[in-house]
């Protein structure tokens, strides 16, 4: 390991290292051990990603056009979505 002092890592550094982990657990010639280390280490990065992403989710504004056509945000929610098909801004891209 690096003996750089501790920072907190970012989401795309510990998605980096998922791949590395995926790709060396892939590779022939490990041992058992080294891959459960390897299976260890992945799994407490993908926590660490799902927590970002929860984290991330709970603070997204949805853009929402209201009905007199002016925008407005609010807070992300479930459900907060706007159904399918029911823009009215001429775009029929999904």
């Amino acid at each position: 390991m690096s003996s750089r002092p501790k920072k907190e890592r970012t989401f795309e550094e510990a998605m980096d290292r998922l791949e590395a982990i995926v790709s060396e657990i892939e590779s022939d010639g490990l041992g058992l051990e080294r891959q459960f280390e390897l299976f260890q280490e992945g799994m407490a990065l993908a926590r660490f990603c799902d927590t970002k992403l929860t984290d991330v989710q709970k603070s997204v504004d949805v853009v929402l056009k209201d009905a007199s056509g002016e925008w407005k945000t609010e807070a992300f929610a479930e459900g907060n979505a706007p159904p399918a098909g029911g823009d009215d801004d001429g775009d029929d891209r999904d």
